[in-house]
């Protein structure tokens, strides 16, 4: 069951923040009713701190879609599949140029990105347990969290959706287990700046 109520991104944009359009609005997340009435809910919560020549100029934060595919990698680790990892990268894709008109909600049964540009890998240190209050825990939570930095040099170009992979993902294009996908407004990626991306996954029975 996919959610249907939104929520509009709020944008703190500066003079210098041009390579940033300011039309995005989403808020979705994955829900599964079990056979005794409890609502399994996966909500995915993102915040980008955009960069250029090292000053602040863009925070963003926003919500994305967790998508059908997540389950069947839950089960393959729950299972041991051989082959089969967490967490692995962090993808990028262009999407469509007719999205800065027209932005699309993205499909709960996607499995690749639309247009993906490239990835980065996403380090063990990069993903952290939170707790209620967003503090970092010892020991494994509801929450998890990842933050990863695009540098200078990572996927540079047109930005407007992203997804994380995992099970048999790999650094090539459109491999392994989509986890999650955003659509967002463009963001015009330059070797003039750096992007911190945090994503936050909660996971709640209801």
């Amino acid at each position: 069951m996919l959610s249907n109520k939104y929520k509009e991104v709020n944008r703190m944009l500066s003079k210098d923040s041009s390579n940033v359009s300011n039309n995005d609005v989403e808020h979705m997340s994955l829900s599964q009713l079990s056979a005794d009435g409890h609502n399994v809910h996966m909500k995915g919560q993102i915040i980008d701190k955009i960069y250029k020549n090292g000053v602040l100029v863009d925070t963003v934060e926003g919500h994305n879609l967790v998508v059908n595919s997540f389950l069947k990698l839950a089960m393959a680790l729950l299972k041991g599949q051989s082959g089969y990892n967490g967490i692995q990268y962090w993808a990028i894709g262009q999407g469509a140029s007719s999205w800065d008109s027209d932005l699309p909600d993205p499909e709960i049964n996607a499995t690749q990105l639309t247009s993906e540009i490239g990835r980065v890998a996403i380090t063990a240190s990069e993903i952290k347990f939170l707790n209620a209050d967003f503090t970092e825990s010892s020991t494994p939570t509801n929450i998890l969290q990842i933050k990863h930095t695009f540098g200078a040099n990572d996927c540079n170009g047109k930005w407007r959706e992203f997804g994380i992979f995992g099970g048999n993902a790999g650094s090539t294009t459109n491999s392994g287990v989509m986890i999650n996908k955003r659509h967002h407004a463009l963001i015009t990626k330059t070797s003039d700046m750096t992007i911190e991306r945090t994503m936050r996954f909660t996971l709640n029975l209801v």
